[in-house]
C-alpha cells in the first residue's frame, strides 16, 4: 500500500525534471539567442558548415584537401571511377531486368484483354439467350392466363419465379458487361 504513494511521488518529481524544464527552455534558448546575437549567428554558421554537405566539402577541399598529393588524389579519382563503372553497371542490369518485365506485362495485358473481350462477347451470348429465355416465358405465361384451371395458375406461378430469376441473371450479366467496358475493351 505505501509503496505506490511514493512511486507516484517519484514519478512526479522525475517529471518536474525533465518535462517542466523543456518547456522553459525553448524560450530561455529564444531569450538567450537574442542576448548574444553574435555567438548565436557564429554557432548557426558553424552548425551550417558542418551539417550541411556543400559547405562541408568545400571546407574539406579548401583546407585538408590541399594537404593531399597528386598520387592521393588520383587515387580517389580511381576510386570513385571505379564506383560509378560499378554502379553504371548495376543500373544497366537493371534496366534490363527492368524492360524483360514491361515486355512480359504488356503481353500479359495484351492477352488479358483478349480474355476480357472474348468473355464479354460470351457474356452477351448468354445475355441474348436469356433475354429470349423470357420472351418465351412471357408468351407461356399469356397462354397459361387464358387456360383457367389450379394446375395452370401453380405453372404460372413457376414461370414467373422463372422469368424474374432469368431477369435478375441478366441484370448481373449485364453490369459485368459494362465493367468489362469500363476497363476500355470493347465488347
Amino acid at each position: 500500500m505505501s509503496f505506490a504513494p511514493r512511486l507516484l511521488s517519484q514519478y512526479k518529481a522525475y517529471e518536474d525534471v525533465f518535462v517542466v524544464p523543456t518547456s522553459l527552455t525553448i524560450s530561455d534558448a529564444l531569450v538567450l539567442a537574442s542576448e548574444h546575437q553574435a555567438e548565436a549567428i557564429g554557432c548557426a554558421t558553424v552548425a551550417g558548415f558542418i551539417l550541411f554537405r556543400g559547405p562541408r566539402r568545400f571546407l574539406y577541399r579548401n583546407t585538408l584537401g590541399r594537404f593531399k598529393t597528386e598520387k592521393d588524389l588520383l587515387n580517389d579519382v580511381e576510386q570513385s571511377m571505379i564506383e560509378y563503372k560499378t554502379s553504371i553497371e548495376s543500373l544497366r542490369k537493371d534496366s534490363k531486368y527492368t524492360l524483360d518485365k514491361v515486355v512480359i506485362g504488356e503481353s500479359d495485358l495484351q492477352r488479358g484483354r483478349t480474355d476480357l473481350r472474348s468473355t464479354g462477347k460470351q457474356i452477351q451470348s448468354v445475355i441474348r439467350s436469356i433475354y429470349k429465355a423470357e420472351s418465351t416465358a412471357a408468351g407461356l405465361m399469356d397462354q397459361l392466363r387464358i387456360i383457367p384451371t389450379r394446375q395452370s395458375l401453380e405453372l404460372r406461378a413457376e414461370v414467373a419465379s422463372m422469368a424474374s430469376d432469368l431477369k435478375n441473371r441478366r441484370h448481373v450479366l449485364e453490369e459485368r458487361v459494362n465493367r468489362i467496358s469500363e476497363y476500355g475493351v470493347r465488347v
